[in-house]
């Protein structure tokens, strides 16, 4: 654990060596498409290049024998079914790319509160985020979490940061906000992988 209230955790190896090298097939062979931002209000996906710049790949659910045992750990470890797990996400951030500050459960208000998507949405509520590293970062590229103390985490290949996105009332935490911070210099890429688990 490296922070308390909100509870944020670091899992060394949580991917082994033949989930990235998996996942690393995955990048060779795919098309990259521009990450997008979700629009609770309009209930609808739109692109933000000053929110945000990466690149992404989604994966269908249980693509592969490999992909599948990589959800089913991930189930495990939070103790949930595989069905709660979104289709699992590729991202890459190239020079200067960068995700702003954001939450995972919805849409950050200018006032800091976070406006959820409604039930009925294509939108899921993520209640927790479980988000891999696929190599290590030398120079940013950090997941920054600005309401827990400046918390920064450096990307570590095959290394994992989980954190919930609600409280135990059922509304969304504040202070799990977080950014994808700039990846810096010209030959750095920063490859992760999102699992988020959601709402039944």
């Amino acid at each position: 654990k490296v922070h308390d209230s909100p509870h944020i955790y670091i899992i060394n190896n949580f991917m082994t060596q033949s989930e990235l090298l998996r996942c690393e097939d995955i990048i060779a062979t795919s098309k990259f498409c521009k990450s997008f931002v979700d629009d609770t209000v309009n209930n609808t996906d739109m692109m933000d290049e000053e929110q945000r710049t990466s690149t992404f790949v989604s994966i269908q659910k249980q693509a592969d024998a490999k992909i599948a045992s990589l959800e089913r750990k991930a189930a495990d470890l939070l103790g949930v079914c595989t069905n709660q797990l979104e289709p699992l996400q590729l991202v890459r951030y190239s020079q200067d790319q960068f995700f702003n500050v954001h939450h995972d459960l919805g849409d950050l208000l200018e006032d800091g509160k976070v406006e959820l998507p409604p039930r009925q949405s294509i939108t899921k509520r993520r209640i927790a985020t479980l988000f891999c590293y696929l190599n290590d970062v030398e120079s940013g590229g950090c997941t920054y979490f600005p309401a827990c103390g400046d918390l920064r985490i450096q990307p570590k290949r095959g290394q994992a940061v989980l954190f919930c996105n609600i409280l135990k009332q059922g509304e969304a935490d504040p202070l799990t906000i977080h950014a994808g911070e700039q990846v810096k210099g010209k030959d750095n890429i920063k490859y992760g992988l999102n699992i988020w688990i959601c709402e039944e």
